[in-house]
């Protein structure tokens, strides 16, 4: 006894009925192997693309201040020169002696002797202290003494020693001062190590 199953023996609704499960079942596999994955795919770029609009609008935000971003850095070394004007990262020894000499002169002052110490370590500046032996009067004294506080470059007078200067005919030349002004050498990071 041989089975035979023929399909156009069965009734027309079961025909209908499995032709349409046979129809279902083939869109399910080609949902689940083409449409989903493509459908995946198309969402992850969507978000992608959604990332990328908001990096671009961050940057045209940043492009839209970059004026006033490249303002900032123009102030920002203005005041760096200053700062380095104020603690130089070099001893520029002549420079000094050349600027406290003009000072000395302008205040009617004569320089004995203008003698750098040796310098101080500290966290990122080095002291560096120079002995300054002085004569003239009191009111010209306190003038270069006013002078070395309003000049660009710290420098700090300290350790002053006053001596009366006597049988000396000249007004100008009543007493000798020798005081320690100590100017400051910044270090750059690498030297701090």
């Amino acid at each position: 006894m041989a089975l035979e199953f023929s399909i156009n023996k069965l009734p027309q609704r079961v025909q209908f009925l499995l032709f349409t499960l046979v129809v279902l079942g083939f869109c399910s596999i080609f949902y689940v192997y083409y449409i989903k994955p493509i459908r995946s795919e198309v969402d992850q770029l969507q978000s992608e693309i959604q990332a990328l609009r908001i990096d671009v609008q961050r940057g045209q935000i940043v492009q839209a201040r970059l004026p006033e971003f490249k303002e900032e850095i123009r102030r920002q070394q203005e005041k760096l020169a200053t700062l380095r004007e104020i603690l130089p990262e070099e001893k520029e020894t002549a420079e000094v002696i050349r600027k406290i000499q003009e000072l000395a002169v302008a205040s009617n002052l004569q320089i004995r002797a203008f003698t750098p110490q040796k310098t101080t370590r500290n966290d990122f500046y080095e002291d560096w202290p120079i002995v300054i032996s002085l004569e003239g009067n009191y009111d010209n004294l306190a003038r270069f003494f006013e002078s070395v506080g309003a000049f660009t470059r710290i420098i700090n007078v300290d350790n002053i020693s006053i001596t009366g200067i006597e049988n000396n005919p000249a007004r100008n030349r009543t007493l000798s001062a020798v005081c320690r002004a100590t100017t400051f050498v910044f270090l750059e990071s690498a030297e701090i190590s």
